[in-house]
């Protein structure tokens, strides 16, 4: 069976005909994108209205819901029917989907990926082919029309502020971001179809280098390589040595690539048209979003951790509030760069986004707090600075910065109430290092809002000081650090420690901990030095669901990547027995 493409010649009506046909096939591949919004927000919506019409859209009574009794009748019966079994199976399915696939010692992705994006490569392969006959050039340009109607879906699954997708999905935009990325690949490869027939083309036809520098082609050729650059920034190896390249490659690419197709192509104008829209769009939301702060920044001594303390207008601060849990976006803009620190003159800023987990809210200041540790990062090296300059500034005035605060965001803004309604009768929460800023406040806002049931906390961090931040500086303040539901874990090399500590660095006992009288957190820190191993997960997890009997236990993570995947295999094998899970684990990087 030979190639059935051909090199045809077609009238003006044929080519007409043609035209509509391609643009039939574009609107069609980009619609069908957008239908999964407009079913899952209906749905979305007619449970928002049942929920409100029945008095359960804020819980019960602005509380937990009811949590039946372990081993109790309800639940046995409830699992012995039809539906519960069906639910049970749903439960065993999810998960299962979201089991990440090794190969070669590596991650190659969840399994819900891999799904989702075959079968959308499968459609858009059939959208490719269909109708096209035995026109080569039908076939050529099919591929670029479908990719290029997918673009504007691309942006959108981009969006932080106001992303339909994770609205319709009851999701957020670091969840949907990964779809986000899935899709650039299916659209990266199908512009490489379309580049390659047509170099194909020109070579066989001997017009390569006349057609080459032909204005509407090169504008094309040019496109091709703002993708071809996106493409391989994005590889991992490369974000994690220039990030910043990766990032301003991405928003250089996004913003010329469709400009230039307009001009390569006019059947393309009306995507470039919408992506353009929603580019502005996406920088007035999060300008509505954001805002500038007059910042403390305080290093923590004997840590390598700086504390930021953020105060926000009152409107604003209401929206942290109500998300425990909650991120922001942090930029150094133009007015909080200081000549006295010259880390902060660096053009970097201008690209600079760094997502933190909001800590603590302050009440009487009105302000946000977040934790962040010095890394190689340029937004961390100037915030270290910051802290470094604080005690020689002339004023307290003085050394206060300018920052630009984005947010909230976060996952745990949609899925917090859902951990509220889950009916679990105990909450195992595991951080691993400043990974505590996001569990902490969940674990607070639980045990206010869920008085009935049993919470857990392990957290492990690599020396005592690094705990120290969630100590209150006034001793009237409720210090978590006593509360024997929290468990600290110390995973630091004692040796060095104490090879550190001869040298008169800082060590456990040089941390600034809070008097005895301030709810035992001293003897609390004394307690957790003992405790100088890493945690038993599987051990900790085990006995959790023991003690859970047959009720819903939930588990929420944030740490390393090692910590969140030890936790997940640890929690697996319960739920393949049918047990009932609630699940959420926190991380920024892909």
């Amino acid at each position: 069976m030979g190639w059935p493409y051909e090199f045809g010649s077609l009238t003006p009506e044929e080519k007409h005909v043609r035209r509509e046909v391609l643009d039939r096939y574009g609107l069609v591949a980009h619609y069908s994108a957008l239908a999964p919004v407009l079913v899952f927000g209906c749905i979305h919506l007619g449970r928002l209205a049942y929920r409100y019409a029945t008095g359960t859209l804020s819980g019960v009574d602005g509380q937990g819901t009811y949590a039946e009794i372990p081993n109790s009748p309800a639940i046995k019966a409830h699992e012995s029917t039809a539906a519960g079994q069906l639910q049970t199976k749903w439960a065993k399915l999810k998960w299962w989907m979201g089991d990440e696939i090794h190969f070669a010692g590596m991650s190659w992705g969840r399994r819900e990926e891999w799904a989702l994006g075959l079968s959308w490569t499968a459609w858009l392969l059939l959208l490719c082919f269909l109708g096209t006959g035995k026109d080569y050039f039908h076939l050529t340009k099919r591929f670029g029309i479908v990719a290029v109607s997918q673009l504007p879906i691309q942006y959108l699954l981009s969006l932080k502020g106001l992303n339909p997708f994770a609205w319709a999905f009851a999701s957020s935009h670091e969840q949907v971001n990964r779809y986000h990325r899935i899709l650039g690949r299916i659209i990266y490869c199908l512009i490489l179809v379309h580049l390659v027939l047509y170099n194909v083309y020109f070579i066989i036809a001997g017009k390569w280098m006349s057609r080459f520098f032909a204005p509407v082609v090169f504008c094309g050729v040019i496109a091709s390589l703002l993708f071809h650059a996106i493409a391989i920034t994005a590889m991992k190896k490369i974000r994690d040595v220039a990030y910043r390249v990766f990032f301003i490659t991405h928003l250089g690419g996004a913003f010329f690539a469709p400009t230039l197709l307009v001009f390569h192509a006019k059947s393309a104008r009306w995507y470039v048209i919408e992506c353009c829209l929603i580019f502005l769009f996406d920088i007035a939301v999060r300008k509505r979003f954001s805002t500038v702060a007059l910042a403390t920044i305080d290093a923590i001594p004997g840590t390598t951790l700086v504390k930021v303390t953020a105060p926000l207008p009152p409107g604003h601060l209401d929206a942290f509030r109500g998300a425990p849990g909650s991120h922001i976006y942090l930029s150094l803009p133009t007015e909080g760069r200081k000549e006295t620190v010259p880390s902060s003159q660096s053009g970097l800023f201008d690209f600079s986004y760094n997502p933190y987990s909001v800590a603590s809210i302050s009440e009487g200041d009105e302000a946000i707090g977040f934790v962040v540790r010095t890394r190689n990062g340029a937004m961390s090296r100037v915030l270290t600075d910051y802290a470094a300059a604080t005690p020689i500034a002339e004023s307290p005035e003085e050394a206060k910065v300018r920052l630009s605060i984005e947010g909230p965001y976060g996952a745990m803004g949609h899925r917090y109430r859902e951990l509220l309604t889950s009916g679990a009768s105990r909450v195992l929460f595991v951080a691993g290092g400043v990974g505590a800023t996001f569990v902490l406040p969940i674990f607070q806002a639980v045990q206010a809002e869920m008085p009935l049931a049993r919470l857990q906390m392990i957290w492990a961090i690599r020396t005592a000081g690094d705990a120290t931040w969630a100590v209150p500086d006034s001793t009237a303040g409720k210090n978590v650090l006593s509360d024997e539901r929290i468990q600290l874990f110390l995973t630091g090399d004692v040796a060095a420690e104490a090879e550190g500590s001869s040298q008169g660095s800082s060590t456990v006992e040089m941390q600034p901990l809070p008097p005895r009288s301030s709810y035992g957190g001293r003897a609390r820190m004394r307690r957790a030095t003992q405790n100088r191993r890493r945690p038993n997960f599987e051990k900790i997890v085990d006995e959790a669901f023991k003690l859970t009997a047959q009720g819903v236990l939930a588990v929420v993570v944030c740490g390393p990547k090692e910590m969140a995947d030890d936790v997940r295999r640890c929690v697996r094998p319960w739920v393949m027995k049918g047990r009932r899970v609630w699940y959420h684990n926190e991380s920024f990087g892909w």
